[in-house]
């Protein structure tokens, strides 16, 4: 009996496949960071910015938390940060 050569072809990944890195919340920390420095108020609602980076609120709530936790933002109301 002989047993089939092993495939040499690399996993292929589908094209809407994301990678880790580009999930990270440390790349979606840079982005959200961008998103508040681009802001003409200084201010962002993060409904908005949930929707501008195509990820689940909770995901920015994480983010939300950390950077007031270090006093890098704070709560104006319920969904807007400045």
């Amino acid at each position: 009996m002989s047993t089939p050569p092993p495939s040499t072809a690399p996993p292929t990944k589908s094209p809407s496949s994301i990678s880790r890195y580009d999930s990270s919340l440390g790349l979606l920390t840079k982005k959200f960071t961008s998103l508040i420095r681009s802001s003409l108020t200084g201010s962002l609602d993060l409904n908005d910015a949930a929707a501008s980076l195509n990820v689940q609120k909770r995901r920015i709530y994480d983010i939300t938390n950390v950077l007031e936790g270090v006093g890098l933002v704070s709560k104006r109301s319920k969904n807007i940060i400045a």
